[in-house]
């Protein structure tokens, strides 16, 4: 199939266009309906529901590979608009539904469905309490882990959550790695861990990655080692030695990603209270509502887009009263120009209002590029819509946004206020960082080749000394996966952005 004009060519996109808007539509909606377990129609008819949504998802793999394959054909040598070149370009790279159907679903979807399963299921006993033993990560586990100060007990959580969670899907991550490796070669690229990092569109990510981070080091450096004399102080030099990296279990998170928890111990200036309206807003009667209308606000007052009254009969803001709905925050675009909507089962507290603004820079994304095909409705990279969330994040957090929505009333001129504010958020977002870099890097690591899947433990542990310096509570071995304890590496979900 070769195309000799641009007409031509733009008349098969247009096509494409359409029937890719009424089939993402229609899989979106599936899949939005899939997180809420439960719904009027799951109950009157449960298996009709779930096969509704698998051939919503296998009608839209079958548009994937048609539209890879036709564009594939094309001759692109012929095609001088850049913006048409591009989005052929787009439209050849199906990911892992350029598989033989075969493999994408015995193989691919199996593997990953079955490491879910078993992460999804992991569970443990309580700290001397033998007879607790139906502990899940949410909500038992992650509590525990912020909140207990007994290190044997933050140190048995985190040695039990790891072996019941990773350790047991270690043998299918192994052939995942191959199977990642078909899907780079039927995308035309030279192995999994090129291709996990292709969407950067760089031909040497790792190293971009690697030189950024050796500019912000010299912050998390003295953030670990003021972290750590403080929990020296208060463990005791017995247990955490002054040059050593810092135990993972310690850090008031299962994968010590962010440190928030442990704030009590580690704050500069104790007694200085934070800002937080987490009171005034419970005072003023904030509800969920309430927040999402704040955040439209925010936007509009900056000339953006107001989300119309779809999105708010729409989406979902609270938990559901008569069922229990998978409640991670999200936004979701329906593909057909008009219908937006998020799921944020929104606390009354200031993270929710954060996240609600986070959520809400999603849902303006899509605003702002509904006009244009779906293959450039996306990110301009996978980081981008996290990045301008992040941005908006910080920006709504500071004591004069607050003041401004009459939740703080003034603000405390004073360094050690500012200093344990900055610091906190320090803690959480610095310290993220090694922790995302070195996940991926692992991956990108095993995928290629670079390190050999034999050794995935031992190199994983390697690599958050290396970025983090953070090592685990006791000794680990090859029979563990302790990277398969955190949800992107079973689902497959890329984490650097």
């Amino acid at each position: 199939m070769a195309f000799a004009t641009g007409i031509n060519i733009n008349c098969l996109l247009l096509f494409y266009h359409v029937l890719c808007t009424e089939l993402i539509t229609c899989e979106v909606v599936s899949l939005f309906r899939a997180e809420l377990p439960f719904s009027a129609a799951s109950l009157c008819d449960p298996i009709k529901a779930r096969s509704n949504q698998l051939n919503a998802q296998q009608r839209y793999v079958e548009y994937q590979r048609l539209v890879a394959e036709q564009s594939k054909s094309i001759n692109k040598n012929l095609i001088l608009d850049r913006k048409l070149y591009r989005q052929l370009m787009l439209q050849t790279e199906a990911g892992a539904n350029a598989l033989p159907l075969d493999t994408l679903d015995r193989q691919y979807n199996r593997l990953i469905n079955e490491m879910l399963y078993i992460y999804n299921g992991a569970t443990i006993c309580g700290y001397q309490q033998p007879f607790a033993c139906n502990l899940r990560y949410i909500p038992d586990l992650k509590e525990i882990m912020a909140k207990s100060r007994d290190w044997d007990e933050l140190q048995h959580t985190w040695l039990e959550y790891h072996r019941k969670a990773g350790r047991e899907m270690r043998d299918g991550y192994e052939q995942l790695v191959d199977v990642m490796n078909e899907v780079a070669y039927v995308n035309n690229v030279t192995n999994a861990g090129e291709y996990w990092y292709l969407p950067y569109e760089s031909g040497n990510f790792r190293q971009d990655v690697d030189i950024v981070w050796e500019q912000i080091r010299p912050l998390y450096d003295g953030l670990h080692a003021y972290v750590r004399r403080k929990l020296r102080e208060y463990y005791g030099p017995e247990r955490i030695n002054r040059i050593a990296p810092l135990p993972s279990h310690i850090l008031g998170n299962m994968y010590a990603q962010s440190w928030s928890n442990i704030l009590d111990i580690i704050i500069p200036y104790p007694g200085k209270k934070l800002v937080d309206i987490t009171p005034r807003m419970l005072e003023q009667g904030y509800t969920p509502l309430l927040m999402f209308q704040l955040a439209e606000e925010f936007f509009t007052s900056i000339n953006m887009s107001a989300v119309g009254p779809e999105f708010y009969q729409n989406s979902i803001f609270e938990q559901p009263v008569d069922r229990r709905a998978f409640c991670e925050p999200s936004a979701w675009d329906f593909c057909n120009r008009h219908d937006f909507r998020v799921k944020v089962c929104a606390d009354i507290n200031q993270k929710s209002m954060i996240s609600v603004h986070h959520e809400m820079a999603h849902i303006q994304y899509f605003l702002q590029y509904r006009h244009l095909p779906k293959v450039f409705r996306n990110g301009a990279n996978p980081a981008f819509h996290q990045a301008i969330g992040d941005a908006v994040g910080l920006s709504v957090s500071t004591p004069k946004h607050f003041q401004t929505l009459g939740l703080l009333q003034r603000s405390v001129d004073e360094s050690s206020y500012d200093i344990n504010y900055l610091f906190s958020m320090a803690i959480d977002k610095v310290a993220f960082l090694p922790f995302a870099l070195s996940l991926d890097n692992w991956r990108y690591d095993i995928l290629s080749g670079n390190a050999n899947k034999h050794m995935m433990n031992c190199h994983y542990w390697n690599l958050r000394e290396k970025y983090s310096g953070i090592k685990p509570p006791v000794l680990r071995s090859e029979k563990d996966f302790d990277p398969g304890a955190k949800y992107h590496v079973p689902a497959n979900i890329p984490y650097v952005k």
